[in-house]
């Protein structure tokens, strides 16, 4: 388990829109939510023929995402300049093999 309390992306401005934002009001942050990553995994150990030890591991990764941008920058007036992807869920697959 992942997780990301939420966190300031920007700051509002002193000034309102229309006039021109030139100084920014650390008493009113624009916030991001809070956000919590799972990961999961299964193996299963065995031996092939009495002799090989195997073992067979499935790994997810983000086990509930669906994949999405998410914002990591707000302007002064709160409109979002900049995001990042939030990779999908990821599935993997190993086999061990000792001989």
């Amino acid at each position: 388990m992942r997780w990301e309390d939420r966190g300031a992306i920007g700051y509002r401005g002193v000034q309102e829109l229309p006039a021109i934002i030139t100084d920014l009001d650390i008493n009113r942050p624009i916030w991001d939510s809070s956000h919590l990553y799972a990961d999961a995994f299964v193996s299963y150990r065995t031996r092939v023929r009495n002799k090989v030890r195997t073992t067979f591991q499935l790994n997810v990764r983000n086990f509930s995402e669906n994949g999405r941008i998410q914002p990591v920058y707000a302007n002064p007036d709160g409109s979002i300049a900049a995001y990042r992807t939030i990779d999908p869920r990821l599935f993997v697959f190993t086999a061990t093999f000792n001989f």
